[in-house]
C-alpha cells in the first residue's frame, strides 16, 4: 500500500546539511549509496515496493464445507427360478450424490410380463441422467428423464430417488408409490417419507400402458436440516411392509456400539437390516407393518409379506476443502 505525502517512501524524510562544503538539500531520499534525485529516488522505491507485494501479501485462501453421502446397499430376490433378478432394481452414484430404488409391480406376471425389466430399465436411465448433471442434482429432473427414456418396455414399477445438494446440504427427494426412506439422527428416526397407494397394497406405479401414473403425480420435497452423522435408509416396500422403524433403530445403535465413533460400513448395515426385514418377512408369527396395515384394511393377514427387498444406507459425512 502507497501513502501519498511528500516524503520518500523510503529513508528517513528531510534531512539538511550545513557546513561549509555541503550545499544545503532539502527532500532528497538516500537509496543505495550517495545522493539521488528526489523524484528518481521516490519512483525507485515505490517500484521497489510494489514488486515485493505478491511476496509481503499472502494469497487469500477459501475455506469450504460441504456435506456428501456415503453408500452401500444390499438386495434380496425373492425366490423365483423363472425371474432370479427379482423385480426390484437400484442405482447407487457417488459422484452425482444419487440413490434410488424401483420395485416391479408383479401383478404383471399374470400377463407373462416381467415388471423387474421395466424397474431396471428405469434405475439405469435415472442414473445416467443424474450423471450427466453438471449442477446439484434435480431428483425430479432425474426421474422424468429416466421415464422418458424407458419409454417402449413393458410393465410397471415404483420409484424413489433422493439427491444431495452437497453445498447447501439440502436432501432433495422424489417419490411414486410404496418405496421410500427414513432419517436417523444418534440412531433415532426423525423422518419417514409418505407413500401413494389407491388402496391397501396397490401403489402408484410408473409405467407406459394405459392407466399407469406419469412422474407429474410424485411426491417431492426436501430436507433441509441434515447434519453431519445422519443415517438415511432408502428401501422398497419389501423392507418397509417388514420392519418398523424402531427395528432399524436398533441395528444402528448396535453398529455404533461395535464401531466405537469411528464410520459405519454401509453396505454391511444395508445387509444386515435387509437380512432381518427377510427373517421378519418369514416369519408367521411376526407383527409386521404389512400385517397392522392389512387389518386397517380389513383384511386378515398372519405375520410378515414375502417379496423382494432393496436396502440403501447413506451416511451423511461433512467434508472440507481449500480453494
Amino acid at each position: 500500500m502507497m501513502i501519498a505525502n511528500n516524503n520518500p517512501a523510503f529513508g528517513y524524510g528531510p534531512i539538511n546539511f550545513k557546513n561549509n562544503n555541503i550545499p544545503s538539500i532539502n527532500n532528497f531520499c538516500a537509496l543505495g549509496s550517495g545522493f539521488g534525485n528526489v523524484d528518481q529516488g521516490y519512483e525507485l522505491g515505490r517500484k521497489r515496493k510494489l514488486n515485493q507485494l505478491p511476496e509481503l501479501i499472502p494469497k487469500r485462501r477459501k475455506i469450504r464445507s460441504e456435506m456428501k453421502l456415503v453408500c452401500g446397499s444390499s438386495y434380496f430376490p425373492k425366490y423365483n427360478p423363472e425371474k432370479p433378478l427379482g423385480e426390484d432394481a437400484h442405482f447407487v452414484s457417488h459422484d452425482a450424490q444419487t440413490v434410488g430404488v424401483a420395485d416391479g409391480v408383479s401383478s404383471w406376471a399374470r400377463k407373462g410380463i416381467d415388471a423387474g425389466e421395466y424397474a431396471r430399465g428405469l434405475m439405469n436411465h435415472a442414473k445416467q441422467a443424474a450423471t450427466n448433471m453438471s449442477a446439484a442434482v434435480d431428483a425430479g429432473k432425474v426421474l422424468r428423464e429416466a421415464y422418458v427414456n424407458n419409454f417402449g418396455i413393458q410393465g410397471s414399477s415404483t420409484a424413489c430417488i433422493l439427491s444431495l445438494d452437497k453445498e447447501r446440504g439440502t436432501l432433495h427427494a422424489v417419490n411414486v408409490g410404496d418405496s421410500g426412506f427414513m432419517v436417523f439422527r444418534d440412531a433415532k428416526c426423525m423422518l419417514k417419507s409418505p407413500t401413494q397407494q389407491r388402496r391397501f397394497n396397490c401403489p402408484f406405479q410408473l409405467g407406459n400402458h394405459v392407466g399407469s401414473d406419469r412422474p407429474q403425480v410424485a411426491l417431492e420435497f426436501a430436507v433441509e436440516e441434515l447434519a453431519p452423522g445422519d443415517i438415511i435408509v432408502l428401501g422398497t416396500d419389501g423392507l418397509l411392509d417388514n420392519m418398523f422403524a424402531r427395528e432399524i433403530e436398533e441395528v444402528l445403535v448396535a453398529f455404533n456400539k461395535v464401531s466405537g465413533g469411528r464410520d459405519i460400513d454401509c453396505a454391511e448395515v444395508a445387509s444386515t437390516i435387509a437380512t432381518l426385514a427377510l427373517y421378519n418377512s418369514l416369519d408367521k408369527d411376526n407383527i409386521s407393518p404389512f400385517q397392522m396395515e392389512a387389518q386397517k384394511a380389513g383384511l386378515e393377514h398372519a405375520g410378515g409379506k414375502i417379496d423382494d427387498i432393496t436396502v440403501v444406507v447413506a451416511h451423511v459425512k461433512s467434508t472440507t476443502s481449500i480453494d
